[in-house]
């Protein structure tokens, strides 16, 4: 192993990229206590959902080391330049989910299954049945996005209920908006390395489409937090003005037909959004 401890939170268990899902497990926990956390369980669940993120994200890359050394994007990528070797990359992977798993246990059983499907849905279904074969690997893929979000809010409550559920497919349905348009920007990387993503498949302007289809649906799913209790008015009105700069973007590109500027464009405010939403979450 050739890599620093920052190269390796950073490099290998893409830290920075996991912080917006911990974002939504640590808004979504708050939210569900009123803003009145239990310190312990929330610093638990917080380790639990950093260790098992970071063993999934590096198993993936374990996984998809070959892809990764054909892409422009992610050829420097610890296994592919040589840093990282892929046996150490699953041992190390291994051992940060099962340090998650167990800091889940701790709090309760619910903060251990959302990391424990989470896990599975990543590693067995999206990444070694699917997202070499489907177009639309990335629809059930979502799911373990969700599942941060879904263990926050379990981790305060200790029992599954309706909204943690909508939390979850918020994450989920906004997953494939934040996929689909990056897929879609960076598309001749994708068809480089064979992955079948939708605008590989189906054309930049599919892309396009399931991404604006997409953020309706993520829109309704708001919608119905709102209806709920969980957003409040000022919370509502603030996580749609992000959402309604996406689905601008993608319609301009929809009609000018420049698919990838206004697919990178709908991308970033996308990520916006989802900080928004759940930050909007404790807004009273």
């Amino acid at each position: 192993m050739n890599l620093t401890f920052k190269e390796l939170l950073f490099d290998f268990f893409k830290l920075k990229q996991s912080l917006l899902l911990i974002w939504t497990g640590f808004f979504a926990f708050l939210a569900a206590s009123n803003v009145k956390p239990n310190p312990s369980h929330l610093v638990l669940t917080l380790l639990s959902m950093f260790f098992t993120m970071s063993g999934t994200v590096g198993l993936n890359m374990v996984l998809d080391a070959d892809i990764d050394s054909l892409m422009f994007r992610t050829h420097r990528r610890p296994i592919p330049s040589g840093r990282l070797s892929k046996q150490e990359g699953a041992l190390l992977s291994l051992l940060a989910v099962a340090i998650g798993l167990v800091l889940g246990v701790m709090v309760n059983f619910w903060v251990f299954l959302a990391g424990l499907l989470g896990f599975t849905i990543d590693i067995i279904l999206y990444t070694y049945l699917l997202k070499r074969r489907s177009p639309w690997s990335t629809v059930f893929g979502g799911f373990a996005g969700g599942m941060p979000a879904l263990g926050g809010w379990v981790g305060a409550t200790g029992s599954l209920d309706m909204h943690g559920v909508l939390l979850m497919l918020l994450v989920a349905v906004w997953s494939n908006l934040h996929i689909w348009t990056l897929a879609t920007y960076y598309v001749e990387d994708y068809r480089r390395a064979s992955v079948p993503m939708l605008p590989v498949v189906m054309g930049e302007r599919a892309g396009v489409l399931g991404s604006i289809t997409s953020a309706i649906i993520v829109g309704l799913i708001v919608y119905s937090l709102y209806t709920l209790g969980v957003l409040t008015t000022y919370g509502f009105l603030l996580s749609i003005v992000p959402l309604v700069i996406v689905l601008f973007y993608l319609t301009k590109g929809l009609m000018t037909k420049e698919y990838k500027t206004w697919s990178y464009k709908a991308f970033k405010i996308a990520n916006m959004f989802m900080a928004i939403v759940f930050l909007a979450l404790i807004l009273r």
